[in-house]
């Protein structure tokens, strides 16, 4: 029995956390729930403003004093539809890449593609610096949306797993390793994100009326596009792109 229930959870106002957090004041009545640009989410967590929130995971990464609650994240073993590199030019003539300034993970994840998978040199750049780049990456129900780019789409979840063979975690659940209720949160968002999986008929009907396309198209993407329990492949995923990132901390 959780003895706790006013808690502050966040999350980025993005179709594919619906499931996580739909139902978190149903399940924790005396919680907040907030929704903020994902850059912001972990400064709420550093500064005691948030309990949990679901981050990016390069900002896990960076912050030692935060630790991901165990089982839980928005992962992807195949093409996401909504993290892609939306190129201007062909692959070969890319030089140029605009960062999507909502998520440092999936530029993180561009980057280490291009030098890796792809083996071409860019330079990455905040995308209002750069005018008309080669190409720039697009998250989030803007990308699901969006038309191809003139040089078409390249799915970086896709892109991943050809090179890897692993899935790709993009944002789990973190909490401040020092937060004294870590059990009792953790016993909560598992909770909801049952109950958020058994409305996702209604989240996804919700969704195609705010952004259009059909209920099949949003249950296809919430559900079999994305996964949210993650399991050993997705954590050696996780650790494998948190080494190719971050290989001094690493060592």
């Amino acid at each position: 029995m959780t003895m706790k229930d006013d808690f502050v959870f966040a999350g980025a106002p993005y179709s594919n956390q619906a499931p996580l957090m739909e139902k978190l004041q149903e399940i924790a009545p005396g919680s907040t729930v907030e929704f903020n640009h994902p850059a912001t989410l972990v400064r709420g967590l550093l500064d005691r403003k948030v309990d949990a929130a679901v981050v990016p995971v390069a900002h896990l990464f960076s912050h030692p004093e935060l630790t991901m609650i165990k089982g839980l994240g928005i992962a992807a073993d195949g093409p996401v539809r909504s993290v892609l590199l939306k190129c201007n030019k062909p692959m070969g003539k890319i030089k140029t890449i605009g960062r999507d300034p909502a998520s440092a993970t999936s530029n993180a994840l561009a980057e280490v593609l291009m030098k890796n998978y792809f083996k071409q040199k860019v330079e990455m750049y905040d995308f209002q610096s750069l005018e008309n780049p080669d190409a720039a990456v697009v998250i989030g129900d803007r990308a699901l949306c969006a038309e191809p780019a003139p040089a078409g789409d390249i799915d970086l979840a896709e892109a991943w797993l050809k090179w890897t063979k692993l899935s790709f975690v993009f944002a789990v659940w973190a909490i401040r390793k020092d937060c004294p209720f870590i059990d009792e949160i953790t016993d909560i968002v598992h909770r909801t994100y049952a109950a958020g999986f058994r409305a996702m008929e209604s989240i996804a009907e919700r969704y195609a009326l705010k952004l259009g396309g059909s209920q099949e198209f949003w249950i296809d993407y919430l559900d079999n596009s994305i996964h949210y329990k993650l399991d050993k492949r997705d954590m050696e995923g996780l650790a494998r792109f948190r080494k190719l990132i971050s290989p001094d901390r690493n060592k």
